[in-house]
C-alpha cells in the first residue's frame, strides 16, 4: 500500500528546531519507575550533583531545560538496565500517564475511532503540550504497520532513552490492541532524531 501520513511535522523536517524545554511530568514518572525497581540510590550516584536539585525538587508540570532531560537519561543509562527491562519501563510509563498527559490525545483518538494509528497519532498533540521545540510525525506504511519519527530531541543518542521511547510507543498501541512490536530504523536514528517501525496484532 502507498504510505500515508497519519500526522505530519508542522514544518519541513529540515526546519524543525531542537527541543529546548520539557514538562517535568515525564521526569516524575521516570523517577518513580527507578524507585519501584530499587535503582534510585544508584541513579543518584550517577547523576551529576548540579542536577540533583532541579530533578529531585521539581513538581509535576513545570518547564525544565532539555539539558536536565539529557542528564537524567544519561544517568539512567549508566545503570546498565537490560534493554528488555527499559522497554517494559516505557510501557509502564504509558499506563501511569494515561490519565494525565495522554488524556487529551486519547480523547481526540476516541472521537476519530480508536486504532493504534490514532493513539500513535495522538503523540503529536502530546509532544507539543510537553515539549518546546522538536516534532513528531506518524506514517501508515501497512494495514497494521506504522513509522514513528521524532526530530529535534536532545536525548536521542542515549540508549536508555531510545529504548524507553520504543516501549512508550508500544504501550500506546497496546492500549487498543493485543500486542505491539517496535524496532529502531537505523537510518533515522541520530544524535537528535529517532525512527521506529511499529506493528501490532
Amino acid at each position: 500500500m502507498r504510505e500515508e501520513a497519519v500526522v505530519s511535522f508542522r514544518v519541513p523536517r529540515n526546519q524543525i528546531a531542537m527541543g529546548t524545554e520539557f514538562r517535568s511530568t515525564w521526569l516524575t514518572a521516570s523517577l518513580q519507575i527507578l524507585r519501584d525497581n530499587g535503582l534510585f540510590e544508584r541513579y543518584l550516584a550517577e547523576l551529576p550533583r548540579k542536577y540533583h536539585d532541579p530533578i529531585l525538587h521539581s513538581v509535576a508540570g513545570v518547564w525544565l531545560p532539555a539539558s536536565v532531560c539529557v542528564a537524567h537519561y544519561a544517568a539512567c543509562d549508566m545503570l546498565g538496565v537490560p534493554t528488555h527491562e527499559v522497554v517494559q519501563n516505557g510501557r509502564d510509563i504509558t499506563r501511569r500517564l494515561q490519565k494525565t498527559i495522554f488524556s487529551v490525545g486519547f480523547h481526540i483518538a476516541r472521537e476519530a475511532g480508536i486504532t493504534p494509528f490514532r493513539t500513535l497519532g495522538a503523540l503529536h498533540a502530546v509532544w507539543h503540550r510537553e515539549w518546546r521545540g522538536g516534532d513528531v510525525a506518524v506514517f501508515k506504511v501497512g494495514p497494521k504497520d506504522a513509522r514513528l519519527e521524532i526530530v529535534g530531541y536532545a536525548g536521542a543518542a542515549i540508549p536508555y532513552c531510545r529504548h524507553g521511547l520504543r516501549g512508550i510507543a508500544m504501550g500506546m498501541c497496546e492500549l487498543v490492541c493485543t500486542k505491539a512490536y517496535a524496532q529502531e530504523i537505523p537510518e533515522l536514528c541520530t544524535a537528535t532524531t529517532l525512527g521506529f517501525r511499529i506493528a501490532w496484532a
